[in-house]
Formats: C-alpha cells, sequence, structure tokens
C-alpha cells in the first residue's frame, strides 16, 4: 500500500517538475457537462458518471503516456425508516490514479489503483489495483476487459441498481461492451465480486447485465449557434421517444454442496417509455429538458421454489436545467424529480432497498417461519433534487432524496443527503 502511494507522488512531482521545464503540458480536458452525456442516464448526479474513452481520445493518445488523476472527497447520511435497510453516514474521499498508454489508434492501456478511506477508520475502506485494456474497433463499438466502467455509468435507475454502491462498491472488474449509435446506445457486462477457489467449501459471486436505450422517435429543432460557436451539436433539442431496457442476473453459487447456502440466481428486468422535450435559449448557452418515464419491473429466480416473481411499476416526472458559461468556463445542472413506485413482492440484489418489497426480502434473508411477516404490495411517493457545478476541473455536487410511504402510519418517510467534490485532470509525460 505504501509502495502504491509512494509511486503516485513520484509521479505527481516528476510531472510537476516536467511542466516547469516545459517538457509536458497538462492535456485539454474534455467538455463534461451534463447534456453531454445524452441525458439517457437514470440517475441524478451526473458528474460523478466516468465518460469511456472515445475514438478521437484514442487517436490523440496513440504512442503517448498520459497521467490520470481522479480525487473525490464525499460526505453522504442516509435516515432510513424501512426495515429492510440500515441507515448510514459516511465522510470520506476516493484516491483513482492511472497511467494510460495509448497502444494504437484503436487500444488503450490503462494500469492504477482505487483507495477508498472513510473518516473514522484506522486503515484504508478498500485498496484495489486497475487494469483495463479498452479497444474501439470503430466509433460505435468499444469492448473493454479488466477493470470496467462501472457503477453510475451503467446508467441504471434505483430499484434496479443502487446508486450507494458508488460509495460502498466502486469498482468493478471483468468485460465490458459499450455501443452508441444515433438510435441505439446499450452497455453490457459482467462484473466476477467473488472468486471461487477449486475444492473449496465457498461460492462464487458474479453479476450480468444488459442496458439499451432505442431511440424510436426523433424529432429535432433547428441548431442554433451561440456566440459564433455551435454549442448545441451535441445537444439535441426537439422531442424524443425512447425505449429503455435493463436486465441483470446476479449468481451465488459453488461446486460443493458442503455449504449450508443455497445456490441462488436473481433476475431483474425492466422495460420503459420515455418522452423527453429538450429547448435552450438562444440568447444564454442554457438547457432545458422535460422527461416523463414510465417502467415496469420484474424479479424472479432461476428456482422458482425458492420464491415466487414479483413486479412493479415506477413512473417519474423530471426537470432539468443546465447552463454554460463559456468565457468562465463554469457548469451549472440542477435537477428535479417526482415519482410513484408500486411494487408487488419486487426485489433487487443490487436495488436500492428502499423499493423492496418486505415479503420478498424476508424469503430470502430471514427463516422460512417469517416469511408471511410484512406485506407484499409498497406503494412510495419519490422526490429528488440534485444541484451540480463544474468549475475549471472542479466538480461540486449537492443531492437530496426522500422516499414517503403513504401506507405507513409511522417511519413512513426515507430520507438521503449527499455531497460530494472530485478533482479530474490528465498531464501529458510523453
Amino acid at each position: 500500500m505504501k509502495h502504491l502511494f509512494a509511486i503516485t507522488i513520484t509521479l505527481l512531482l516528476a510531472s510537476t517538475v516536467a511542466q516547469a521545464q516545459d517538457t509536458t503540458v497538462a492535456t485539454p480536458r474534455r467538455a463534461h457537462h451534463p447534456s453531454a452525456l445524452g441525458n439517457n442516464a437514470d440517475y441524478s448526479m451526473h458528474l460523478l458518471y466516468d465518460q469511456p474513452v472515445t475514438s478521437r481520445e484514442l487517436i490523440q493518445g496513440c504512442r503517448h503516456l498520459t497521467l490520470d488523476i481522479d480525487a473525490t472527497g464525499f460526505f453522504y447520511d442516509a435516515e432510513y425508516a424501512t426495515s429492510m435497510a440500515k441507515g448510514y453516514t459516511v465522510a470520506g474521499f476516493r484516491l483513482s490514479p492511472s497511467l494510460a498508454y495509448g497502444i494504437n489508434e484503436r487500444a488503450q492501456l490503462r494500469i492504477g489503483f482505487n483507495a477508498t478511506a472513510f473518516a473514522g477508520l484506522d486503515s484504508l475502506y478498500r485498496l484495489r489495483p486497475t487494469l483495463s485494456l479498452v479497444y474501439a474497433p470503430t466509433k460505435w463499438l468499444t469492448l473493454v476487459a479488466g477493470t470496467i466502467y462501472g457503477s453510475h455509468t451503467h446508467r441504471l435507475d434505483a430499484p434496479v441498481y443502487d446508486p450507494s454502491r458508488w460509495i460502498f462498491n466502486y469498482q468493478e472488474d471483468g468485460l465490458q461492451i459499450l455501443t452508441k449509435t444515433k438510435l441505439w446506445n446499450s452497455d453490457t457486462w459482467l462484473d466476477w465480486q467473488h472468486y471461487l477457489t477449486p475444492w473449496t467449501p465457498d461460492q462464487e459471486r458474479f453479476t450480468m447485465g444488459t442496458r439499451h436505450q432505442f431511440r424510436i422517435i426523433n424529432i429535432q429543432k433547428r441548431k442554433t449557434e451561440w456566440a459564433g460557436h455551435d454549442f448545441y451539436k451535441d445537444n439535441e433539442l426537439g422531442w424524443q421517444l425512447s425505449l429503455p431496457i435493463h436486465f441483470i442476473a446476479s449468481h451465488r453459487g459453488g461446486e460443493l454442496k458442503t455449504i449450508d447456502t443455497n445456490t441462488v440466481t436473481t433476475f431483474n428486468e425492466r422495460i420503459g417509455l420515455q418522452i423527453k422535450h429538450s429547448f435552450a435559449n438562444a440568447l444564454r448557452p442554457s438547457f432545458h429538458n422535460i422527461r416523463f418515464d414510465m417502467s415496469v419491473y420484474d424479479y424472479h429466480l432461476e428456482d422458482r421454489d425458492l420464491d415466487r416473481p414479483g413486479q412493479a411499476f415506477y413512473s417519474t416526472l423530471s426537470y432539468e436545467w443546465m447552463h454554460w458559461n463559456k468565457q468562465q468556463m463554469a457548469d451549472w445542472a440542477v435537477r428535479a424529480a417526482v415519482g410513484f413506485w408500486h411494487g408487488n413482492h419486487y426485489f433487487s440484489a443490487f436495488g436500492d432497498p428502499r423499493f423492496w418489497s418486505h415479503t420478498a426480502y424476508a424469503s430470502l434473508h430471514v427463516p422460512q417461519s417469517t416469511i408471511n411477516a410484512g406485506y407484499s404490495i409498497y406503494n412510495l411517493l419519490t422526490f429528488t433534487l440534485s444541484v451540480e457545478h463544474e468549475f475549471k476541473g472542479l466538480n461540486l455536487g449537492l443531492q437530496f432524496d426522500a422516499c414517503y410511504n403513504p401506507d405507513s402510519s409511522k417511519n413512513n418517510t426515507d430520507f438521503l443527503f449527499g455531497f460530494y467534490m472530485r478533482f479530474k485532470e490528465r498531464f501529458l509525460l510523453f
């Protein structure tokens, strides 16, 4: 651990000295305005998203070595009323430096580590090496082996994938296939979480997932230039009708039957309909997005004898305002969303526990005699408000979430508050 930090400090000092001698420079940062994400994501904290490397960046970085620094400080306070999850308060930081080498105009090797520390712990919460091989044979297809683009980059919604995994389980290792076209973008991945050593009484754990977004109708407005700059060239304005589809399978099992836990494989699917209207101010570089989502969810196990299937319905209405100041390189994004959730025996192994039904949770986590305790039908009213700001490489974000259960007479509201600061920069070594 000490050697990893020593290497990082040495590289930082070396790059600083080299810049003082004009032998290397900091490469221009890619514009990380929230609007550049395509507005297809179902999360609220845009600037926590890790953008996959583009074909242009691979070409520009061919035969070059860069040092990427990613440092984040955060504070989250979750006050949960549900009995299926405990609230938490965590303050900490994450340091994720990496060296990236352009193998050729289509491939990149990246190596580094992720170090996460929580305030109040005498040691690191987690320290893991990272190694990624990225290959982009075409502009619309990217293959990743090793450490993949995970967490918020999957663009999954909370009932399927808990956003707090960004804090506790940030890194994912395995394989990934990314696609992006005008009418279709997708993310298919394998995250291997626990290796099963042969002939040991243990269980392997891995997750397979795929997310697809199909654009069915796209009625665009005429693009507008601002101050002689076509700022909207990457931001399609007008009406869009899209079809989001998610599928996640989580497996826990092993070859030996001597352990006292079952082999369990859970499946979660989502199919929805998304209507979005985007418009902009011709006098100022600001964007407005109004979006309505309506989705159905399904949950079931491979072994239907362990538990019965479950379903859910979720509809949300959101508004997002984004602003960019060209002269001062300052970005702002404000997003507010309200929603209604109706679940019937729903559960997701990696989803936000506030959306679980008591009966589904009990069937997998408590003795069989108490499975019927609790309720199967679960209704929620949800509200999310987030504010993000980017200024010359420093990102700041605030988030507030609330879930209200109208069927509960007491302890019927869950709250979550979050704050983060993130610094990302790239240094060209040679």
